[in-house]
């Protein structure tokens, strides 16, 4: 897929920041489930954000290293914002 310099970076930054808020964010739930034993639930909620993450980054690699480390800029952009909203003990 042929995507300019620009195109990459925004694509990047939007979809690292979004994919980054639900990484996130559910960890809050994961956290939840393994507070009130349900370990099967839980562990399978983490498999999935881990797959989720791991197949965004493949993708940001396929459109160019712009993508990539504009994606991962946005990832990690995620989680000081979803605290700086929610709080450390959301």
């Amino acid at each position: 897929m042929a995507v300019g310099l620009a195109g990459q970076i925004v694509i990047g930054l939007i979809a690292g920041l979004l994919i980054g808020g639900f990484h996130f964010a559910s960890l809050w739930w994961n956290t939840r489930l393994f507070a009130i034993g349900a370990a099967g639930k839980a562990i399978a909620l983490q498999l999935g954000r881990i797959a989720v993450a791991v197949a965004a980054v493949t993708l940001f690699a396929r459109l160019g290293l712009a993508a990539l480390l504009c994606g991962a800029l946005g990832l990690l952009v995620a989680r000081p914002l979803l605290l700086w909203r929610f709080g450390e003990s959301r």
